[in-house]
């Protein structure tokens, strides 16, 4: 008896542990079905289902569905402060019979964090209502990013708290963790393939967009596979086609000309000889190559033959506060032009649609300099482009969205607290009007100052921080720090630093009353936006929007072929030092 009495207990035990790994699998396990959304759920927190408060879309909706603005429909209040501009190209065309059309549009701000998204909404509040006091008075107004906001995403490594972008752009295509520095790898060395390639070989068409070199490491992220994030040169002849998978991309946008031309042409970031334009030409079967502004406007509102690339600048592209219009496109630009050419070259029946990452790239590295002015103009031009974005989806069902950073850079805070010797309640405030007056970025100066020799420093600095920044109240103390900064680089008596641009970012920084804790990165979850996206809600890793967008592809079996097939490969290997990279100053972007 007793012996049947512990049979029946185990049986109501596993029973039990049945109906909770059910409800388990219910509750957790669709990370990896995004379109499952038949049930509208209750108000949790399901991702792959769409809860009947879901901010994305109305109860019972699918990714891909055209939403309405959240904050636009349940606050009549909200509204986008001044004019942004709208997607006006060609969209995808659609026939009876035909199977509808499925778009994935991954958006990453570089660096960008929660705090940044204040800073940039708050001066531009102040930009166009042209008082402190009328932007103080307005409630109401909200850049475009702002009616998209779901949830967060954590961002660790495999081997650090503190991720760069190289492993975070893994994690976003590959859907594993690596090691800092490590592109389209695992933590063993071994490739693995990504969304991007995974889609390609499903029939997507297939783009990235950047205003960093497109070598660098999240563009790289999604169309290389290599063990250290420098090696640029190798990197540039794998995104034409001399990769394990072959050719993944058929359209780029983005800077970085410096590796994809032979080693004895001036300018020449490569170590060898390899002409990777010719290459691209003659090899790969790239059809066009675009390397100036006037051409690349010659694409818009045409029928581009892709594969395409237009590469913009020898290096990365200038920041916005920089940009000359008549060199280089905008983010905007280049996100318009890649939309239309995607949209008329999956118009055919048979096209399931196309797959685009576009980055804010340059959000990032004003982050390290802690060049507050530059940071906030690259991301008022990277709200352009996610206007832009927002606009092409409701004209073309079936397109979901995305919008996050690979992490946060510079521990920016809104306000700060430059004099210990005060009560730190006279610094509730900060200053977005100081902002107004910088007309270049540090970036575009910085060589001029630390190469300085002449006699006359004080009146040398003092009229260049007039000219370029707008401080006219320049301090004793502050140029004393500036001299010091110029010396000790000189001297190289902290090697691998900026002293420099340190120094010099400090000026507007104090007199904003904005914070930085770094030169780095930081740990911090990053914002998460969506559109059409049931299903990414609350707070996720990073590796899980890597499945999600598989999933709503339908390439998650694809990619797990490729996988099983690159695991097989090798990636390129140097000894450290043996190329080192001319672009690589000391950190990791």
């Amino acid at each position: 008896m007793a012996r049947r009495h512990r049979n029946r207990s185990t049986t109501k035990v596993l029973l039990l542990l049945a109906l909770v790994a059910a409800v388990t699998a219910q509750t957790y396990g669709s990370y990896e079905q995004p379109g499952d959304n038949t049930n509208p759920g209750n108000g949790g927190t399901t991702p792959g289902t769409n809860p009947g408060n879901c901010p994305t879309c109305p109860p019972g909706g699918k990714p891909g569905q055209v939403c309405e603005d959240p904050l636009t429909e349940h606050h009549p209040g909200s509204k986008q402060l001044g004019t942004w501009p709208e997607y006006k190209g060609a969209n995808q065309k659609t026939r009876d019979g035909c199977r509808p059309k499925k778009n994935f549009i991954f958006m990453v701000s570089d660096g960008f964090g929660t705090a940044s998204e204040t800073i940039a909404r708050e001066y531009y509040q102040y930009k166009q209502l042209g008082t402190n006091e009328a932007a103080l008075a307005d409630v109401d107004s909200i850049l475009p990013l702002d009616t998209l906001l779901v949830g967060a995403v954590r961002t660790k490594s495999s081997d650090s708290w503190i991720t760069d972008s190289a492993s975070a752009a893994t994690a976003y295509s590959c859907g594993i963790k690596t090691f800092n520095a490590g592109i389209g790898v695992d933590p063993k060395n071994r490739p693995c393939a990504t969304v991007l390639e995974a889609a390609k070989a499903a029939g997507y068409t297939t783009a990235l967009v950047a205003t960093s070199r497109i070598t660098h490491a999240t563009p790289a992220g999604w169309s290389a596979h290599v063990v250290e994030r420098d090696w640029e040169d190798i990197i540039a002849a794998q995104q034409i086609g001399d990769n394990v998978l072959g050719r993944s991309v058929d359209l780029m946008f983005g800077g970085g000309r410096k590796f994809f031309i032979p080693k004895s042409k001036s300018g020449s970031g490569r170590s060898d000889e390899r002409d990777l334009f010719v290459e691209a030409k003659e090899k790969y079967g790239w059809k066009s190559i675009v390397q100036s502004r006037a051409d690349f406007l010659k694409l818009s509102g045409t029928k581009a033959d892709l594969p395409a690339m237009g590469i913009f600048a020898s290096s990365h592209m200038a920041y916005t506060i920089d940009r000359n219009a008549t060199a280089e496109p905008s983010l905007a630009e280049m996100t318009h032009t890649a939309l239309a050419t995607l949209a008329d070259a999956t118009s055919d029946c048979d096209s399931p649609g196309f797959f685009i990452m576009i980055e804010g790239s340059r959000i990032d590295h004003a982050g390290h300099t802690n060049d507050v002015a530059a940071h906030v103009h690259d991301i008022l031009a990277y709200q352009e482009a996610v206007s832009i974005v927002k606009s092409f989806t409701k004209a073309n069902p079936g397109t979901v969205a995305l919008s996050v950073s690979d992490h946060e850079t510079g521990g920016v805070t809104v306000a700060s607290q430059p004099d210990l010797t005060k009560d730190s309640g006279s610094f509730y405030k900060w200053n977005p009007w100081i902002l107004d007056g910088v007309k270049a970025s540090i970036e575009s100066f910085d060589t001029t100052v630390a190469k300085y020799n002449g006699t006359d420093f004080k009146g040398f600095i003092t009229k260049l921080l007039a000219e370029k920044q707008g401080i006219k109240d320049l301090t004793d103390s502050e140029i004393q720090l500036l001299a010091k900064a110029v010396e000790d680089q000189q001297k190289k008596k902290y090697p691998n630093t900026d002293q420099v641009d340190w120094a010099l970012s400090t000026l507007i920084a104090k007199r904003a009353l904005v914070g930085f804790t770094t030169h780095g990165h930081t740990g911090m979850d990053v914002n998460l936006y969506a559109i059409n996206a049931p299903g990414l809600r609350g707070n996720m890793d990073n590796t899980q929007l890597a499945h999600y967008s598989a999933e709503y592809l339908g390439v998650t079996d694809v990619q797990k072929k490729l996988n099983e097939r690159v695991a097989r490969q090798k990636v390129t290997l140097r000894k450290r030092g043996e190329f080192v990279n001319p672009e690589v100053k000391h950190h990791k972007h």
